[in-house]
């Protein structure tokens, strides 16, 4: 899996881990309006495309889900509302890293990484699985 740059260095590897089908990864930010957390979790499919696995937040907002739709569903806890059961996959995960409040960081087993340490905020990154040989991807670490 890799973050790169969609901005003027199209394609720039900026970070890489190596990851397996059915690994789960998530991007946690801080909603600009409401100003409350949001985590998104994605799986990693058995063709290294990308699935929504969940939606975590706990208030209504801007370009949140406000209600179910298609087959969704939606769970109402106590302290957060969970919204799984997406049918949508991505060949690469676009992320506009916040300017100001949003804070995108990226969490993948105990890997925390906060988007802007490795790129600009208000840049606009994509996350990517590929499949590359082991010998590969310890070259490209080297030279990273």
């Amino acid at each position: 899996m890799y973050v790169a740059d969609k901005g003027p260095a199209y394609n720039k590897v900026l970070l890489q881990f190596p990851v397996k089908p059915q690994e789960k990864f998530s991007i946690k930010w801080t909603h600009s309006v409401s100003l409350r957390p949001v985590i998104e979790t994605y799986k990693i499919e058995d063709d290294l495309k990308i699935s929504i696995y969940e939606m975590i937040f706990d208030s209504f907002s801007a370009n949140l889900p406000s209600s179910p739709d298609y087959n969704t569903i939606w769970e109402f806890n106590e302290d957060h509302i969970r919204v799984y059961n997406y049918d949508i996959i991505f060949d690469a995960v676009p992320v506009v890293i916040g300017k100001v409040v949003a804070n995108h960081t990226l969490y993948l087993r105990d890997n925390i990484i906060p988007l802007k340490d490795i790129y600009k905020p208000g840049g606009f990154v994509k996350i990517k699985v590929v499949k590359k040989s082991f010998i590969k991807y310890i070259i490209e670490e080297a030279f990273f």
